[in-house]
This record gives structure tokens, sequence and C-alpha cells, in this order.
């Protein structure tokens, strides 16, 4: 972990971790329940935003929530649809710098 020294107080870059099966390409049915569920780390505390497909991804009613407290963030879409297939991109950010997790999902049959 790369750390920084921010007026007295140690600093951390932000990371990213999550289950190691999230790491490699994830192919759903359609209707299948989405969850990319991530624990956040860095000092102080980072700010979280998520992208889909290189857009500003925001929570839709009934369809995808977006839960975030100061060391998770987790996206869950309740009926994936082939809509949903793409790249997902959270990006962790502080005053250290900032870091990124990239999960590919394929949504099939719907």
């Amino acid at each position: 972990m790369k750390c920084h020294n921010l007026v007295g107080v140690m600093a951390a870059l932000p990371t990213i971790s999550y289950d190691d099966q999230l790491k490699s390409p994830q192919a759903l049915k359609g209707g299948q329940k989405l969850v990319i569920d991530t624990t956040i780390g860095g000092v102080p505390t980072p700010t979280t935003s998520w992208t889909f497909n290189g857009q500003p991804l925001a929570p839709i009613a009934g369809q995808l929530t977006i839960d975030v407290t100061a060391t998770s963030s987790k996206l869950t879409t309740v009926s994936a649809t082939s809509v949903h297939s793409g790249s997902y991109v959270l990006k962790a950010e502080n005053a250290v710098g900032s870091t990124t997790a990239e999960f590919t999902v394929t949504v099939k049959g719907w």
C-alpha cells in the first residue's frame, strides 16, 4: 500500500477488494440478479463512483441500486437483461490518488 504524510497524518492510496470470482468476466442468464460487492479502503476515506461502458452510472428505481458506506460499495441489478451487458468500473478516490476496478458482465437470453 502506498502511504503519504499529509500534514502529520498518514494517508493511504485507495484500495478496492472483492471476491476473486468477480475478477473474471461474469456470464448471466436473463432475469438473474447481478451483485458486485466491494470493500473500500484508504486514508482519508475515499469517495466512490461507478461508470457503465464509460458513462456515469446512477441508481434506477426498482432496477439498479448502488449502496455505499465508508468502507464498501455494492452494485445490484435485480433482474439482469441484455442492456446490463458491458463494462462496470468502480473508482475510489481520495487526496492521495485514485484506483479503479473493472467488472465485465454478459447477460444472455433476454
